[in-house]
């Protein structure tokens, strides 16, 4: 088969996110936890998921790949494409008005760390720990391949209150972003 694309989506992207959150996170923390309460600082994610699914290690974040959006009008060469993710964020707690300041400090947190990545980050191989990665690093996406053009934030959800078994207070946060990318 000649192949006319090289073009890999959405799959190195969230490796290449999984790996800068875990990088950057505590850089962001620092900056959201000086301005909490003394005794009252946000943890660092425990666990870093693909897919939603339930919960083991509190906090976690989940990063999902949901669309790709190709541009019709885009030059024939080149797949020009806005791939739209959501990151979502497992908080729990037992009072409902701390779990609301969690949840509005945590999007802040994922913001920092999303814009402040720069886009070269996206070439670069990082350390990543995932068991879907069992190299320990990614390989960077392949700037001869690969050019991304932009991340936006696109919206934020503070997620619902929700009661579990026994008694803990559940709430999700997330942020609903957006990569440009041309791919070869």
């Amino acid at each position: 088969m000649i192949q006319k694309y090289k073009a890999t989506f959405a799959r190195p992207l969230v490796d290449q996110l999984i790996a800068i959150f875990q990088r950057d996170q505590q850089a962001a923390l620092d900056i959201v936890n000086a301005t909490r309460p003394a005794g009252r600082p946000l943890l660092p994610f425990a666990s870093f998921l693909k897919e939603a699914m339930p919960i083991q290690n509190w906090p976690a974040l989940v990063l999902v790949a949901q669309q790709v959006n190709f541009d019709p009008a885009g030059d024939i060469d080149l797949r020009a494409e806005t791939l739209t993710f959501y990151c979502a964020t497992a908080l729990m707690g037992a009072d409902p008005e701390w779990l609301a300041e969690d949840a509005m400090d945590t999007l802040r947190v994922v913001d920092l760390v999303l814009t402040s990545a720069s886009l070269a980050d996206f070439y670069t191989p990082l350390p990543i720990s995932h068991t879907t990665v069992p190299g320990g690093a990614t390989s960077g996406l392949d700037p001869g391949v690969s050019k991304v053009l932009d991340l936006r934030i696109i919206r934020h959800n503070l997620g619902s209150l929700v009661q579990r078994r026994g008694g803990a207070m559940a709430r999700g946060p997330q942020i609903d972003f957006a990569i440009d990318l041309e791919e070869q």
